[in-house]
């Protein structure tokens, strides 16, 4: 009954139910959320990593959407037990918030939806977070895998959806030190890094591959310690 109830509520309910068990949770884990930036690094150390941003339907409003994304990430400072979260940060995606239609990935289909193509930003901060070692709090891989093996950028399994109310990205700093985001797109390449004023040694990822009928599992292990296990429906 109570399942048949929410299929019939509207999207807008739903979210809001969400939104306050969200709220509620905060509440009870007490977490702390970074609000400060620097323009000027904090130290001399830097994990690095950039990506291309891929040609295809919704370009030039892609390229939009990340910067506006960029805006709210870039001179991030990240002090010890702060939690950093994506929509707590980024807000709402829509035209008010001055995002832009893009290409989106939604119950298993390619579509599109204002604030699309903003998963390769949440995805690069995933991957280099794993690298750095900092605590992963919450994380959703994507449904589908719509790359072949020739056209990657980035392995798969080190990708990272946010869905506003329902999937965020949650990291938090686990040293006794701060961390500061940087990031910027310029020449349709996306570029991130975590600067930090003490050495952060880079861990060794591992992704699994486990090929069967209708996809693939992956599983991750960071230092040969597993992590997680993901299911990716193959197109």
């Amino acid at each position: 009954m109570i399942k048949k109830f929410k299929e019939v509520l509207p999207y807008q309910w739903k979210l809001q139910v969400k939104l306050l068990q969200r709220y509620l949770h905060e509440l009870k884990n007490n977490h702390q959320y970074p609000k400060n930036y620097q323009s000027e690094n904090i130290g001399e150390f830097s994990l690095k990593i950039s990506q291309p941003i891929r040609n295809g339907a919704f370009f030039e409003n892609k390229i939009h959407n990340l910067e506006v994304v960029n805006q709210k990430i870039n001179n991030l400072i990240i002090q010890p037990q702060e939690v950093f979260s994506f929509w707590k940060l980024i807000d709402k995606p829509n035209t008010k918030n001055n995002f832009k239609e893009g290409r989106n990935l939604k119950k298993n289909t390619i579509s599109s939806d204002v604030g699309g193509g903003i998963c390769q930003f949440s995805s690069i901060i995933y991957y280099l977070c794993l690298q750095a070692g900092v605590k992963i709090i919450e994380r959703h891989p994507h449904s589908i895998d719509i790359y072949k093996e020739t056209e990657r950028f980035t392995p798969l399994g080190s990708d990272c959806t946010v869905v506003y109310g329902y999937k965020d990205l949650q990291i938090q700093n686990t040293f006794p030190f701060p961390i500061q985001f940087k990031s910027f797109v310029n020449n349709n390449e996306l570029h991130f890094s975590i600067i930090s004023n003490e050495l952060i040694d880079s861990k060794n990822i591992y992704f699994k591959y486990t090929e069967v009928q209708n996809g693939v599992w992956v599983d991750t292990y960071i230092d040969e310690i597993f992590l997680n296990k993901n299911f990716y429906i193959r197109l």
